[in-house]
């Protein structure tokens, strides 16, 4: 994605907010219902062609306003805050692609690999990221979210959406050396305090670790991708 492509998107991003906040606040208009359909219809496509899940999951502003009742979203300042944690980790990414922020080549293998049935996992390895590399970072969360986006992954891949993460790595087929490699990662998110159980000491981790588990993520998604591909054309040749 080109600087400019980002800027148009966030740009696009931030109008589709817009409206959302002018629905839900008093500022509605007669034809907004159909102006936010036909742009978050463009947006959507936006973000799949670069590679991105859309976070919103309101494709209509009926929609949108029903959820804010549902869930107390009373106040006029709750909306907002909602609508702007709604696309936060997409903008902060796109504002990197604006800087010209180039990825790793592991990074934009993984991305490739989260297609079709594997695209909700980009959203937990975007925020993954964001926690490593954002103004404020979370070291922590950023090992978290790396760990389970291998777990999401194993999780569909292994049409297993219940199974325990030994369970996961046993029905993946996976070399034993990867299979070792793969459940350790996982030992280590849980055993660390503050990762994916709760602490009493200060953390320790540092960006080094979680930068590190960023891209064992990526290779790992990678792999687990590629080798289902393998095993569901070898089942097709058997049939």
């Amino acid at each position: 994605m080109t600087p400019n492509d980002a800027q148009a998107l966030a740009k696009k991003i931030r109008q589709l907010q817009a409206q959302m906040v002018a629905y839900s606040t008093g500022g509605r208009t007669q034809d907004l219902p159909d102006e936010y359909r036909e742009l978050f219809a463009e947006v959507t496509v936006a973000l799949e062609n670069a590679r991105y899940a859309n976070p919103n999951p309101h494709k209509s502003l009926e929609l949108f306003y029903a959820h804010c009742g549902l869930v107390g979203l009373d106040k006029w300042a709750q909306r907002r805050a909602y609508v702007d944690t709604l696309y936060a980790d997409v903008l902060l990414d796109l504002k990197r692609a604006e800087m010209s922020f180039e990825p790793s080549k592991q990074w934009s293998k993984a991305n490739e690999s989260l297609q079709d049935e594997l695209a909700p996992v980009r959203f937990q390895w975007l925020k993954a990221k964001n926690f490593t590399f954002g103004s404020t970072p979370d070291f922590e969360n950023a090992v978290k979210e790396s760990v389970s986006s291998i777990e999401s992954a194993l999780r569909i891949l292994t049409r297993r959406p219940k199974g325990t993460f030994g369970d996961l790595l046993k029905d993946a087929q996976l070399d034993k050396d990867v299979e070792r490699l793969v459940s350790q990662a996982y030992g280590y998110a849980s055993n660390r305090d503050g990762v994916r159980h709760g602490g009493t000491l200060p953390s320790t981790l540092t960006k080094a670790e979680a930068e590190f588990f960023l891209n064992f993520a990526a290779a790992s998604i990678t792999y687990l991708a590629a080798k289902a591909k393998r095993n569901f054309q070898s089942a097709n040749q058997l049939e």
